[in-house]
């Protein structure tokens, strides 16, 4: 199972959770740094199972930056069915 770590605190923004992303995930490096990207990633490249664990994700969610990445995140997670786990918290 893939374990993926993401603390919004430290985040500067969207650009850096994708590096993040990459780093992480065995993402290929020409990964396209948007949210089309992620989706296809999350639902067609991604290895799963996968757990992302998301701390600061609730402070994050009202931000402009962050937001519609935590969104696509929590649509990705209904539509895979279990495949992928999303854990908030500190």
């Amino acid at each position: 199972m893939l374990t993926l770590h993401f603390d919004f605190e430290n985040l500067s923004d969207r650009q850096a959770f994708y590096r993040a992303l990459v780093q992480q995930s065995a993402c290929p490096v020409d990964f396209g740094n948007n949210l089309d990207a992620l989706w296809d990633w999350l639902t067609g490249g991604m290895a799963l199972p996968a757990t992302f664990y998301l701390a600061h994700a609730d402070d994050a969610s009202e931000s402009a930056e962050f937001a519609p990445v935590l969104a696509l995140l929590e649509e990705a997670q209904q539509q895979l069915d279990g495949e992928l786990r999303l854990v908030r918290g500190e």
